[in-house]
């Protein structure tokens, strides 16, 4: 999963290094298939949806984790190993999602 989340921030950061840069035909193409995907908005809210579920599910596994934890007073290699990377997980969908917020507010703005 962490792999698939860093290949869209990487596509993400592409794309705004593109709009940055003043390459006229590139720079056009990119605004129209922007436009084309907020027409497109079911798409757009159906993504962020369930990627939403998932990092809600990912919160309940780290909650879960900890209060397992915490109730036999220390956690075991396992759940530590679990634990990072449901944490990881989780603020890279959480990052995810909020730079994809304020990305398509700033396009339209522009």
């Amino acid at each position: 999963m962490p792999q698939l989340l860093f290949v869209v921030v990487f596509a993400e950061a592409f794309v705004a290094f593109l709009l940055m840069v003043k390459i006229g035909p590139l720079r056009e193409l990119v605004m129209n298939c922007l436009d084309q995907v907020k027409m497109r908005n079911e798409t757009v809210l159906t993504i962020a949806g369930t990627m939403s579920v998932i990092l809600f599910s990912n919160w309940i596994s780290i909650v879960k984790i900890q209060n397992k934890g915490a109730k036999i007073g220390t956690m075991t290699p396992m759940d530590q190993v679990l634990w990072r990377t449901h944490l990881l997980e989780a603020s890279s969908m959480g990052t995810f999602l909020y730079l994809c917020h304020f990305d398509v507010h700033i396009v339209l703005a522009s």
